[in-house]
């Protein structure tokens, strides 16, 4: 499922404040936006234990999708059947769960949505493989940092008795960055 699909998932909510659209994604379910909101806001005694990571990622046209996941496997430790909730199996790929003990205040569907806008903007953002690896060309840009016992020893294996004196300068002023380069 794309999503998009997942989207207009989501923004089709009329009064099923409290339904969580899991959406299966190889060995893993994910919830996105409203349905993530709701699970970080279920408490079960295993979610207390380990908490489902909540993350957000903003796409190309500036929306923030907000999600958390569990594995296939996992379902029981965060979802119990202990009457506190109700699957619907909607297609292959598609579980709706209702969580019938939840408290969410009575407000308008325009305000639950403002809320979980504000919700979204809270998560700490993922970072996309491009910025990921432009990060790491900065890194392999940037002079290695050199240990203080890698400098000593560099120091002890210089052959001074060989090294002329401007050589011997040379050397003097480029150790002084490394030391420098370490504070």
């Amino acid at each position: 499922m794309t999503i998009a699909e997942i989207r207009q998932i989501e923004e089709k909510r009329n009064d099923s404040h409290n339904t969580v659209h899991l959406i299966r994604e190889g060995d893993w379910y994910r919830a996105h936006d409203w349905s993530a909101w709701l699970l970080s806001i279920f408490q079960t005694t295993a979610a207390l234990e380990k908490p489902l990571k909540m993350m957000a990622k903003q796409l190309k046209d500036g929306y923030i999708d907000a999600f958390c996941g569990f594995p296939c496997s996992s379902m029981n430790k965060y979802l119990p059947g202990d009457g506190s909730i109700e699957f619907i199996p909607v297609n292959d790929n598609q579980i709706d769960v209702i969580l019938k003990k939840i408290e969410i205040e009575e407000t308008t569907i325009e305000q639950m949505r403002l809320k979980v806008d504000e919700w979204k903007l809270s998560l700490p953002m993922q970072e996309s493989k491009r910025q990921r690896r432009d990060e790491h060309e900065l890194q392999e840009q940037a002079p290695r940092i050199m240990r203080f016992t890698d400098i000593m020893a560099n120091i002890l294996s210089l052959p001074l008795e060989d090294m002329s004196p401007r050589d011997s300068y040379e050397y003097l002023r480029e150790l002084r960055k490394q030391v420098a380069s370490m504070f």
